[in-house]
């Protein structure tokens, strides 16, 4: 379906809810069209095709709220529909929160400035995701006799579509591609084994990289952490991976929510207007980032994008709103909904950028006489609500500004206040591979726990 198909189908189902009752409504609709090959060893493993669209409709009498979805796009069902979400709205406890953000008056960006689809698609055969799924696999088993074993390499492709219709007005649509390449193998050499993988993605397959490229980082990375010892236990400099910082920045990012204010569950309750990172920390949101992987026109709600600051050189700037967390607290939507076709709205953020320093990711090793360089956190001992941190993590240590070797079995702890206060050096090596992205990040002190 085209984009202005989609909004006639949800202008359509919002009328008939305001026809049946309701006092304002809501509708989404999503597709989605997935393609994944995976090969391990040479042979092909998996083809995955799944294929979805569907309609959620959000409807308001009064201050009640129903939400209600459905993969039946025929008018008369989709009639049906409206009616019994008005029905079950009736049968729902008021809150005095509820409703849609409000009229914003704002013209959507320009689509096409956004980067985020190639259109028309390039054509693509099943040999062709085969073959760049085997390239890749081959090429880390090339890199060296001690990659002696693969858990896979995958080819993924995906067009999504998403539209949304409301009864204050407003009207939008847009589409996102997406193609990615990942490999993953593991290392022996005697009696040590270790894995690790690499991936690449891209809105437009063209920014792919070699699917060798792939393979070769790939086992590269597995062969860095053969033979890793135990540190002691001591108390250090910690440099955090850029694929790590990004896990730092995502525990803060989520602090801000309104949903985490209002229920007093987070540590950055009350922090608004305070120093709460180093002043070398700056954090953006960029929703209208060309090319990022959380690129949005406007967020679940309707409310048209725009950047903000999140942290400024160091200090608090905003927390993070949808409508209904924005009323609770007092305050206005931030435009971070989210939303999926059968939930009501949650805060969440699209593009995430940590301003970047001058530093290379070499220098800043350099600069340490002893410590961490982090590259892989394991577990989940994060306290959102105290802000106390403990995580498992694998890396190498750093003797006289060298890198001696890996280390393993070992723990970082400390508190999520201690850490980004704690921030010395920002790197200079800030590159877009997700919706939240970080340079290295350089911590004076953390408590490591080894032997």
């Amino acid at each position: 379906m085209s984009g202005e198909s989609m909004n006639d189908l949800l202008s359509y189902v919002v009328e008939r809810a305001k026809t049946h009752g309701a006092s304002s409504a809501e509708a989404l609709f999503v597709s989605s069209d997935d393609l994944s090959v995976a090969v391990r060893k040479g042979e092909v493993e998996k083809v995955n095709r799944t294929r979805s669209r569907g309609v959620g409709l959000r409807v308001f009498r009064g201050k009640s709220q129903a939400v209600v979805s459905t993969s039946d796009l025929d008018r008369g069902s989709l009639d049906v529909l409206a009616r019994e979400a008005v029905q079950l709205a009736l049968e729902t406890a008021p809150d005095p929160h509820n409703g849609l953000p409000g009229t914003f008056k704002r013209e959507l960006p320009d689509m096409s400035s956004l980067g985020i689809c190639e259109e028309p698609a390039p054509h693509l055969s099943q040999e062709d995701r085969i073959r760049m799924a085997l390239e890749a696999e081959s090429a880390a088993f090339a890199e060296d006799p001690r990659i002696r074993n693969s858990e896979g390499a995958e080819f993924q492709s995906a067009v999504t579509r998403r539209s949304l219709v409301n009864t204050e007005g407003f009207s939008g649509s847009y589409s996102r591609t997406i193609y990615g390449l990942s490999c993953s193998v593991i290392a022996q050499d005697g009696d040590s084994m270790e894995r690790d993988y690499w991936y690449e993605q891209s809105h437009y397959l063209a920014g792919l990289p070699k699917p060798s490229e792939v393979g070769h980082h790939a086992g590269r990375r597995a062969l860095s952490r053969l033979h890793p010892t135990r540190p002691l236990t001591k108390t250090c400099p910690v440099l955090f991976d850029p694929e790590v910082s990004r896990s730092l920045i995502s525990h803060l990012v989520g602090a801000l929510s309104g949903y985490s204010l209002y229920r007093n569950a987070t540590y950055l309750k009350d922090r608004e207007g305070t120093v709460v990172a180093s002043p070398l920390v700056s954090i953006r949101e960029e929703p209208l980032c060309p090319g990022g992987f959380g690129t949005r026109p406007f967020d679940g709600e309707g409310i048209v994008s725009s950047p903000k600051i999140l942290v400024e050189k160091g200090i608090l700037r905003t927390y993070l709103f949808d409508a209904y967390s924005g009323r609770k607290m007092g305050r206005e939507t931030t435009g971070n909904a989210v939303r999926s076709l059968g939930d009501v709205p949650q805060v969440g953020v699209s593009n995430v950028l940590v301003d970047p320093g001058t530093k290379t990711k070499d220098e800043l090793i350099r600069s340490i006489g002893s410590g961490l360089y982090v590259t892989e956190l394991i577990g989940f001992g994060v306290n959102a609500v105290t802000g106390d941190y403990s995580r498992g993590a694998f890396g190498f240590w750093i003797e006289n500004g060298e890198i001696v070797g890996p280390v393993s079995e070992l723990t970082i702890a400390g508190t999520l206040d201690e850490i980004f206060q704690g921030i010395v050096e920002v790197g200079s090596d800030l590159r877009i591979r997700s919706s939240i992205s970080s340079p290295s990040l350089l911590v004076e002190s953390m408590r490591v726990g080894g032997t």
